[in-house]
């Protein structure tokens, strides 16, 4: 008897580690199908921002029209990824050692200086909160004309602008939101996806010289496509109203920048990657997103660049608005 009841009491215990053992497969079972649902769902984000062979959309757009005005796309603007814009993405990414695909995946789309959005498949942008797109500068412009917007026309959907636009929107009876899509575009006045009034900005032979000189001093150290950001912030401020409209105004403007202030720029010898980086800037090369202004967080406490809207990092810089 004392034999059958340990007998019984061990096929017990084998009975129950058998149902642990089950219950423990189930939930790893569980887990794996949540772990490849979430990594599928993460794959079809990163295709949202990819604009490939058969894309369509404003994205593209943007895409040929950067790629036209360097010289690397020789077809129409017509928003459709074909061969003729594929061909000139290689081109570009072979030219500016990125990986080279055709495909125009988050890299390629930072360093033609396009912001990252989900429009490769021709949905229409949504202009809100936090946005930093051309546009809205217009927007904060037509908005202050009528007497809806008091802020700095500054290019950045901030809470002012978002106050203006709900007040807009009430008075000419739209849908009050506070985003302005197509609707409150068209009522404003303005093209989806066209480009804002640019300033007249001038540049002469010596730029490049110039625009190199600097990039030499400030940005010795950095990446080939840091310092193509540290070029691009200058010729950034050209189209600004806040900035010179010439390179040597912008660079020599009092206390712009610590390389002329403590005589770097004036003793640096000048690195063959930054002719190649003032270059690149020069034909509209913009890594940054339209940034007017740099630091470095580690040499700097001014309190200024610190209270600045930061839009990228790249190497040792923060680029802001």
């Amino acid at each position: 008897m004392l034999y059958l009841g340990a007998y019984s009491m061990q096929l017990k215990i084998k009975g129950l580690n058998i149902i642990r053992l089950f219950y423990i497969s189930l939930l790893c079972v569980v887990m794996i199908t949540v772990i490849l649902i979430s990594m599928l769902q993460s794959l079809n984000n990163v295709k949202d921002v990819l604009a490939k062979m058969g894309s369509k959309g404003t994205q593209v757009t943007q895409i040929q029209q950067k790629l036209q005005s360097q010289g690397f796309y020789r077809g129409t603007i017509d928003g459709i990824y074909g061969k003729l814009t594929e061909q000139a993405v290689t081109e570009y990414q072979q030219k500016y050692r990125l990986k080279v695909d055709g495909i125009a995946g988050p890299e390629t789309l930072r360093a033609l200086g396009i912001t990252l959005t989900s429009q490769a498949n021709g949905s229409q942008s949504l202009l809100k909160f936090g946005s930093r797109e051309n546009e809205v500068t217009q927007i904060q412009q037509k908005l202050q004309s009528q007497g809806f917007y008091r802020g700095a026309i500054d290019g950045i959907y901030g809470k002012l602008t978002e106050q203006a636009v709900i007040a807009y929107q009430q008075k000419n009876r739209l849908r009050i939101d506070g985003i302005v899509g197509p609707e409150t575009l068209g009522s404003l006045g303005i093209a989806s996806g066209a480009p804002s009034a640019k300033r007249v900005a001038t540049v002469s032979s010596n730029d490049t010289y110039i625009l190199a000189k600097m990039v030499s001093a400030e940005a010795r150290g950095e990446s080939f496509l840091g310092q193509i950001a540290v070029a691009a912030v200058i010729v950034n401020r050209l189209k600004h109203p806040s900035f010179p409209n010439t390179i040597s105004g912008v660079l020599y403007e009092p206390g712009a920048f610590t390389a002329v202030t403590d005589g770097q720029y004036y003793n640096e010898p000048i690195y063959e990657s930054a002719y190649r980086a003032a270059d690149a800037a020069l034909k509209g090369l913009d890594p940054t997103g339209g940034a007017i202004y740099y630091f470095n967080p580690n040499k700097t406490a001014n309190k200024f660049m610190w209270g600045r809207p930061v839009i990228t990092i790249i190497g040792s810089h923060r680029f802001c608005a």
